[in-house]
């Protein structure tokens, strides 16, 4: 297909691992395949690709998922401006990690929660905190990367399950992704929570330890989406599916592991992330060095592009948002709010139409209770049989029931 025949489509993204669809769309010609001609925008923080988006720089992004629902509603600054979540671009990939200093501290506070499973950590840095308050040293610092993002709303729910008040008892503020190892280096910070490759750069550099991964707090959290705005899909209706299409396709290629070192060769690129294919393909294998001087931890679904229906937009993922941004002040409102609200950006509708020439199996419902499985499970498939579902158990055994959970 020649480039003249090809529609031009400009897709931001952060130099992160779970860019990766884009850069395979763009790199291996599954958008090309689809008759785009995939342009490739590497923005430095999530403000900025937001913004783009919003005001028509770019067409589509590698997005937070909680921006096109703060967009619908005017939450954390964002510009009102509608936008959808045509499609997720995988699962997995946080970190929560702390600097060194800090994580000695931990250890010291409270060896038992340290030695037990790494969601129990946050008892430790409650010692450290109620210490630091008693002596009248000042709060300690942590940074999430955006305020609507899933890495915000996982490190507040690992410190409230501590009694720790993440708004009260330490300053959090927000971070750029690759300007956190840096600030964690200076001093500027004593932890934070951000995608891969950010965390294991603290530990290859002897600055941080890793204490807790999205796998051990909500492996099924919501986590980057194709975003675009509302009205370029209206008026680009064919070329939004075939944008899905490619990524899907790209999601595929990604979850084969036999692509596994191609695909961290090409996102160790200094024009995507920058960093040691090693280490990428580190974390793509779930090989996870957590604390420097030790052995890789191996790690349950680390990275999941396509399996476990990783790319389908659950009602019940926008649900979990929202309830999140009510949760710690930024949006207000009931069910029937929330429900209008999920439905105008989470469009599955648009994604069943889009793959339906892939003959990809789908599930039968749009939402689902979440919560309920420590280990991969089965339910029905659209059109008979059963698809697979990855672990989706919250860290401490609650159910989130889009249908009736306020928060």
């Amino acid at each position: 297909m020649t480039s003249a025949a090809l529609t031009l489509v400009r897709c931001g993204f952060v130099p992160l691992i779970d860019c990766a669809l884009p850069v395979i769309a763009h790199e291996q010609g599954f958008a090309e395949q689809q008759g785009l001609a995939l342009e490739l925008v590497r923005e430095a923080s999530w403000a900025a690709i937001r913004d783009k988006v919003a005001f028509g720089v770019l067409d589509a992004a590698h997005l937070l998922a909680g921006i096109p629902l703060a967009c619908a509603v005017g939450a954390a600054r964002a510009p009102q401006v509608g936008m959808l979540a045509l499609m997720a671009l995988g699962r997995g990939g946080n970190s929560i990690t702390v600097s060194s200093a800090l994580y000695r501290r931990m250890v010291e506070a409270d060896p038992v929660a340290m030695a037990g499973p790494r969601a129990q950590s946050a008892q430790a840095l409650r010692k450290v905190i109620e210490a630091d308050r008693a002596a009248g040293h000042p709060p300690l610092s942590f940074a999430t990367v955006f305020p609507v993002s899933s890495h915000n709303f996982e490190l507040r729910y690992w410190l409230a399950s501590a009694g720790i008040d993440p708004d009260l008892d330490l300053n959090l503020g927000v971070i750029a992704p690759p300007r956190m190892v840096e600030s964690l280096a200076l001093g500027h910070i004593d932890g934070y929570c951000v995608g891969e490759p950010w965390g294991q750069r603290a530990v290859a550099k002897g600055v941080g330890a890793i204490i807790a991964t999205k796998s051990d707090l909500f492996p099924a959290a919501p986590e980057k989406v194709l975003g675009v705005r509302t009205a370029w899909a209206e008026q680009q209706g064919d070329v939004a599916e075939k944008l899905i299409r490619a990524f899907v396709q790209a999601a595929q290629w990604a979850d084969d592991p036999d692509n596994r070192e191609i695909l961290a060769a090409l996102l160790a690129r200094e024009d995507y992330l920058g960093q040691s294919d090693a280490a990428i393909l580190a974390s793509l294998r779930g090989e996870v060095t957590l604390r420097a001087g030790e052995p890789a931890t191996a790690l349950p679904g680390p990275h999941v592009f396509y399996h476990w229906q990783a790319t389908f937009p659950w009602l019940s993922h926008g649900h979990w948002l929202m309830a999140q941004m009510q949760r710690w002040g930024l949006w207000s409102g009931d069910l029937a709010e929330r429900a209008r609200i999920v439905s105008s950006v989470y469009r599955p509708d648009l994604y069943r139409r889009a793959v339906a020439p892939l003959g990809i199996p789908l599930p039968v419902e749009d939402m689902r209770v979440e919560g309920g499985h420590l280990q991969p499970f089965q339910s029905p498939a659209e059109g008979g049989g059963m698809i697979d579902l990855g672990p989706d158990t919250f860290m401490d055994g609650r159910l989130f029931d889009p249908a009736r959970s306020p928060v």
